[in-house]
C-alpha cells in the first residue's frame, strides 16, 4: 500500500510539469503568431503610406520641370517676336546676351531646319539631334530634345520655329537655347530624402532624356536596359511596364535593383511623350516605420528571452552540482591527452556513432590539419574540406556500420586549410561502447614525411627517364629537320653538275640550293639560341630604339613573303604617344619576326595577316606598356597543342603543318625572350579560323629626347581624317590635336566630299586632308579628285598599308600631295605634314650596298683563314669589289706577314679565330705588341663562325677592331669594310 502511494505521488509532479511545458509552448506559439500578423499589417501600411508620399513628392518635381519647359518656350516665343524688329547684328548680340543673363541658359543658337547652327559669336556647327527635327520645324512645332555637341557635355535644347531670318549671312529657320543636363538635374533635385532620391526623364520606349540616377549604374541610356541588367524582373514584367508607359499610366511599384529594394513612381509628363520616373530606396522611405517595427520585435523578443532565461536558470541550478563533480574528471582527462597529443603527429577524436557529434578533439588538430578544434566540434563534416577539390572521396563515409570492437584503416590525401600544403594521412577508426552508447575513436596519423621521401625517389627516376626520352626526341627531330635541307642541297648540286651546260636549269638549282642553305642556317641558329637561353648566356642589351622604325623595317622584311603567298598585310599603331624607347632591338625584332613568319607560314593564299601596336600606361615611372598583336586568319591550332606551344621541339602534327619546315624552337625562343624582357605572351586561336598572339612588353621611354610635336604653321587650323576603320580615325585625330590642329573624322569618302564642300561654304575650310587609299564607297584617289573639283588646293595625304608605287602616278595626277604608310606614328604624320606644307624635303631611300662611286681598287687585305673553301669564297667576293687579297693559313703565318711588311702594304686584316698552330686571339695580341706603331695599329676584323655575344666581347678584349660572323653576308661585309677603310 505504501509503495503504491509513493508511485502515485511521484506521478503528480510529472503531470504538473508536463502541463506547464504545454502551457508554455501554447503561450510561445500565440506570441509568435501575434508578432507575425502585426508584422504583415505594418508592412502593408508602410507600403501604402510610402507610395502616397512618394507620388506627391515626385509630382511636384514633374510640375517644376513642366514650369521650366513652359517658361523657356514662352521666352523663345517672346524673343523670336522681338528679334524680327531688330536689324543690327550688334543689337541682336546685345539683346541675346541680356536674355542669357535673365534666363540663365548656357548657349543660344540660330538654327536651320537640317540641324546646322550659328552662335552669336559666329561659331558654326551641327547639332546631333535625336528626333526628326526638320519635319517638326517645318510644321511649326516647338521642339525639346537632348543633343551632343563635340567637346561639350550633353545638352537639353529648347527651340521654336517662330523666328526666321538671316544672321551674319546664315539663314535660320528657328532659334534655340540649351542647358547642360546637370542644370536640369539641379531643378529635379529632391531634398525630401536627404538627397537620396533619384529621378529620370525617359521616352515611353525607355530612352533616357535626363539622368539623375545612382553613379553605381554608370551612364543610363535606356531605363528598360537598366532593369534588365540590375533588377530581378522577368522579361514579361518589363514588357508589362513598357505597355503601361505607352498607355501614359501613372502608378508605383516596388522593385529590386542590385539587391536593394526601391520604390518606383512613374507619371506621364505633359511634355511630348516623356515619362517622369522617381526612385528611392525603400529602407530610406520606411526609416521611421522600420524603427517602430524593430522596437516591437525587440520588446517581444525580450519577453521571450526572459521566460526562456527563467526556465534555463532552473535547469542550471539542478545541473550545477552534477557538472561540478564531473569538471574534475574532465580536467584530468584533458590534461593527459593534451600532453600526449602535442608530442605526436597523430590527431585523436571521439564522436558519437549515431549523431557524429564530437566528444573530444586533441588540441594538435589545428597544427596538423589547419582546422580549429571549435570548427571540428561544431561540425565533423568540416573534415571533408581537407580533400582536394577534384577528389572523389570527399563525400565518402568511412565510419558507416563499423561493428563494436572492430576497426577500419585507409589512407587519404589532404590540403592543410591554412598553409595550403599537401599532406598524407593514415587513418584508423575503432568502434567502442561507452556508457551504453556506441562511440568511434578516430586516429589520424600524419605520414607526409614518408610520402615525400618516396615521391622524391620516384621523381628522380622519372626525371632520368624524361631526360633520356627528350634526348631521343631531340635527335629524331634534328635528324629529320637537318636531313631535309641537306638532301635538297646534295640533290640539286648533283643535278646542277649533271646539267652544267643548261644555264637556266643550273640557275634554278642554285637558287634552290641557296634557299635550302638559308633554312639549314636558321635551324642551326634556333638550336644555338635555345641552348644559350636555357644556359642563361643571353643578355639583353638596351639601346635607343624608335618603334616606328622597328615596325616599318619589319614590314619591309616580311613584304617579300607576303607577296609570294598572295596575302594581305595590315599594320597600324594605336595611342602610341612615346615611340622612342630603350630596349634590345635585335631581340624585339626576333620576337616579332618569329610571330609574323609563323603567321605568313600558316596562312593560305588570299588570307590576311595583321600587326597592331598599342601603348598603355606603365606601372613604373618613365616606363610604358606596349602591346603587339600579331593576328592571322590561317589554319589555327588545336587547344591541345596551344597548351604546349612554348615547349621546345613542339610542332602540331596535321596534314597541313607537316608539310611546313621548322625545328619547333621558334615559339620557345620567343617565350623566353619575352620573359627576359619582363613581358607576357598569350595566344588565342581556333582551328580553321586563325590565330592571334598578344605580346605585352614594358619599355623605358626616352624622356630626355622628347620630340617637339607642334607645327606652328598649322596650329589652330582644321583637318579631316577619312578612314573606314574607327580605330585609325581615332588615333590619327589624337595625333593631329597634338600637332596643334583641330581635327574631324569620317568613315565615308562621300561624306568627306560633302564636309569639304560645307566647310568651304561656311568659311571654315579644312587645311589638310588625310585619306585612306581603300575606302568602301570610293577609293582615296576618287575622293581626292572630287575635293580638287571644288577648287580646294589644300594638301591631301593618302594613308595606306600597301605599296603605293603602282598608283603614285595616278594619285599625283588626281591631286595627291603626299603619301604616308601605315602603321602611322606621331613622327610619321608630323614629317608628312611638314613635307606637304613645304617645310621639309622628302628623304631619299637609304642604300644598303656601298655607294657606286666607292672605289676599293688598290686596297690590300690580308685574309687569315685555315679552311680552303672558306678562303676561296672570301677571296672571290673581295676581288669582285676590287680588293687585292693576300692569304695566310694560320695565326703564326699572319703575324710573320704583318711583321715583315711595310706600313701601307696591308690596309686591313680579316682574322679567323679557330685555327691550328696559333689561333686568332693570340695572333692579334702578337700583332698589337709589334714595335712599329704603324704595323701594330693595323685594323683587324674577326671573321668567325663563333657568333655569340661572349665571342664578340672576347674578340674586342684581345685587341680586334670589329666582328663579322660566318656564313659571310656580303652586305654586312662590305658595309663593315667601308666604315673601317674610309679616311
Amino acid at each position: 500500500m505504501d509503495v503504491m502511494n509513493y508511485n502515485r505521488n511521484r506521478k503528480k509532479p510529472v503531470r504538473r510539469k508536463g502541463l506547464r511545458i504545454v502551457a508554455f509552448l501554447l503561450l510561445f506559439i500565440g506570441i509568435v503568431l501575434a508578432v507575425f500578423r502585426y508584422y504583415k499589417f505594418v508592412s502593408k501600411t508602410i507600403y501604402e503610406e510610402s507610395v502616397s508620399h512618394l507620388t506627391e513628392v515626385f509630382h511636384q518635381s514633374d510640375n517644376m520641370l513642366r514650369e521650366l519647359t513652359d517658361k523657356n518656350l514662352t521666352y523663345l516665343h517672346m524673343w523670336s517676336e522681338n528679334l524680327r524688329n531688330i536689324q543690327s547684328e550688334d543689337e541682336i548680340r546685345e539683346y541675346i546676351e541680356k536674355a542669357q543673363e535673365d534666363a540663365g541658359f548656357l548657349e543660344f543658337y540660330f538654327l536651320s531646319a537640317v540641324g546646322d547652327y550659328k552662335m552669336v559669336t559666329g561659331e558654326t556647327g551641327y547639332l546631333g539631334l535625336q528626333e526628326n527635327m526638320e519635319e517638326e520645324i517645318r510644321q511649326g512645332n516647338d521642339v525639346i530634345t537632348n543633343v551632343t555637341v563635340p567637346g561639350k557635355s550633353q545638352l537639353l535644347v529648347f527651340d521654336t520655329p517662330k523666328a526666321h531670318g538671316i544672321y551674319q549671312g546664315f539663314e535660320y529657320d528657328a532659334i534655340a537655347i540649351a542647358y547642360e543636363n546637370s542644370d536640369i538635374v539641379d531643378v529635379l533635385d529632391i531634398s525630401s530624402f536627404n538627397g537620396n532620391a533619384q529621378s529620370l526623364i525617359v521616352h515611353q520606349d525607355g530612352r533616357v532624356v535626363i539622368d539623375h540616377s545612382s553613379e553605381s549604374w554608370g551612364n543610363v541610356y535606356n531605363f528598360f536596359g537598366l532593369l534588365r541588367n540590375h533588377s530581378d524582373m522577368s522579361e514579361k514584367q518589363i514588357n508589362g511596364l513598357w505597355e503601361k508607359f505607352k498607355a501614359g499610366r501613372t502608378d508605383a511599384m516596388l522593385l529590386n535593383l542590385d539587391g536593394r529594394d526601391y520604390y518606383l513612381v512613374y507619371e506621364k509628363s505633359d511634355i511630348q511623350d516623356w515619362m517622369f520616373l522617381g526612385l528611392v530606396q525603400a529602407d530610406i522611405v520606411n526609416a521611421s516605420m522600420n524603427n517602430l517595427q524593430f522596437t516591437t520585435i525587440l520588446l517581444v523578443g525580450t519577453v521571450i528571452l526572459c521566460i526562456a532565461a527563467f526556465f534555463v536558470s532552473l535547469i542550471i541550478q539542478k545541473s550545477r552540482r552534477n557538472l561540478k563533480r564531473k569538471d574534475a574528471e574532465i580536467l584530468y582527462r584533458e590534461e593527459l591527452f593534451q600532453k600526449l597529443s602535442m608530442n605526436v603527429d597523430d590527431v585523436f577524436m571521439m564522436l558519437d556513432a549515431q549523431t557524429y557529434q564530437t566528444d573530444y578533439v586533441s588540441p594538435n588538430a589545428e597544427k596538423l590539419l589547419g582546422i580549429t578544434v571549435e570548427q571540428i566540434r561544431k561540425d565533423i563534416h568540416v573534415l571533408g574540406k581537407l580533400h582536394p577539390e577534384d577528389s572523389k572521396d570527399s563525400q565518402k563515409n568511412y565510419l558507416k556500420e563499423i561493428p563494436v570492437h572492430e576497426q577500419q584503416e585507409w589512407d587519404f590525401e589532404s590540403i592543410h586549410r591554412k598553409t595550403g600544403e599537401k599532406r598524407w594521412f593514415h587513418n584508423i577508426v575503432m568502434c567502442s561502447e561507452v556508457n551504453g552508447k556506441k562511440k568511434y575513436i578516430l586516429v589520424m596519423s600524419d605520414r607526409t614525411s614518408d610520402r615525400k621521401m618516396n615521391q622524391a625517389l620516384s621523381e628522380a627516376v622519372h626525371a632520368a627517364e624524361t631526360a633520356n626520352r627528350a634526348k631521343s626526341i631531340f635527335l629524331s627531330n634534328m635528324s629529320h629537320d637537318i636531313r631535309t635541307p641537306m638532301n635538297a642541297i646534295i640533290g640539286f648540286t648533283t643535278l646542277a653538275v649533271s646539267n652544267i651546260d643548261d644555264k637556266k636549269r643550273v640557275q634554278d638549282y642554285l637558287g634552290k640550293i641557296l634557299s635550302s642553305s638559308k633554312h639549314l642556317l636558321s635551324l642551326i641558329n634556333d638550336i644555338l639560341d635555345m641552348s644559350r637561353i636555357e644556359s642563361g648566356k643571353i643578355h639583353l642589351e638596351e639601346t635607343e630604339v624608335c618603334l616606328s622604325d622597328v615596325l616599318h623595317d619589319l614590314k619591309a622584311i616580311i613584304s617579300g613573303q607576303i607577296h609570294a603567298k598572295q596575302l594581305e598585310l595590315y599594320m597600324d599603331a594605336m595611342d602610341v604617344t612615346n615611340e622612342d624607347v630603350y630596349c634590345d632591338k635585335l631581340r624585339l625584332n626576333q620576337v616579332l619576326l618569329n610571330l609574323l613568319s609563323n603567321a605568313v607560314k600558316f596562312t593560305p593564299a588570299g588570307g590576311t595577316v595583321s600587326v597592331r601596336l598599342r601603348q598603355y600606361p606603365g606601372k613604373v615611372k618613365d616606363s610604358e606598356l606596349y602591346e603587339f598583336r600579331v593576328k592571322d586568319n590561317g589554319i589555327g591550332m588545336s587547344q591541345e597543342f596551344v597548351e604546349k606551344i612554348f615547349s621546345p621541339f613542339e610542332r602540331e602534327r596535321t596534314s597541313t603543318v607537316s608539310r611546313t619546315q621548322g625545328t619547333g624552337l621558334g615559339m620557345a625562343i620567343t617565350k623566353n625572350i619575352v620573359d627576359m624582357m619582363g613581358g607576357t605572351i598569350e595566344v588565342q586561336t581556333e582551328q580553321g579560323k586563325g590565330t592571334e598572339f598578344i605580346v605585352r612588353l614594358p619599355f623605358r621611354i626616352q624622356s630626355e629626347h622628347q620630340r617637339i610635336e607642334k607645327i606652328a604653321e598649322l596650329e589652330g587650323l582644321k583637318a579631316l581624317v577619312v578612314d573606314d576603320d574607327f580605330n585609325t580615325c581615332d588615333s590619327v585625330t589624337k595625333m593631329l590635336v597634338r600637332v596643334g590642329m583641330r581635327s574631324e573624322w569620317t568613315l565615308s569618302g562621300k561624306e568627306a566630299v560633302l564636309r569639304a564642300r560645307q566647310s568651304m561654304e561656311l568659311g571654315d575650310a579644312f587645311h589638310a586632308y588625310i585619306i585612306d587609299w581603300r575606302l568602301p564607297d570610293m577609293n582615296g584617289i576618287e575622293v581626292t579628285r572630287q575635293i580638287r573639283s571644288l577648287g580646294d588646293d589644300t594638301p591631301i595625304i593618302i594613308l595606306t598599308a600597301y605599296d603605293w608605287s603602282d598608283i603614285e602616278v595616278e594619285a599625283r595626277a588626281a591631286g595627291v600631295t603626299a603619301f604616308c604608310a601605315k602603321p602611322l606614328f606621331m613622327s610619321d604624320i608630323r614629317d608628312t605634314l611638314m613635307t606637304a606644307i613645304g617645310q621639309k624635303q622628302a628623304e631619299a631611300e637609304d642604300t644598303i650596298l656601298p655607294a657606286a662611286d666607292l672605289d676599293f681598287r688598290g686596297r690590300c687585305i690580308l685574309l687569315v683563314e685555315d679552311n680552303e673553301l672558306n678562303s676561296e669564297i672570301a677571296v672571290e667576293i673581295l676581288k669582285e669589289y676590287g680588293f687585292l687579297v693576300d692569304t695566310a693559313e694560320n695565326g703564326a703565318e699572319a703575324v710573320e706577314k704583318v711583321k715583315n711588311s711595310k706600313p701601307g702594304n696591308y690596309d686591313l686584316v680579316l682574322m679567323d679565330v679557330q685555327m691550328p698552330i696559333m689561333n686568332g686571339y693570340e695572333a692579334t695580341r702578337q700583332i698589337r705588341a709589334l714595335d712599329d706603331p704603324a704595323l701594330s695599329g693595323i685594323t683587324i676584323l674577326a671573321m668567325t663562325a663563333n657568333a655569340f655575344d661572349e665571342d664578340r666581347k672576347k674578340v674586342l678584349e684581345c685587341g680586334m677592331d670589329g666582328f663579322l660572323s660566318k656564313p659571310i653576308i656580303i652586305e654586312e661585309l662590305i658595309d663593315t669594310l667601308q666604315k673601317n677603310l674610309l679616311d
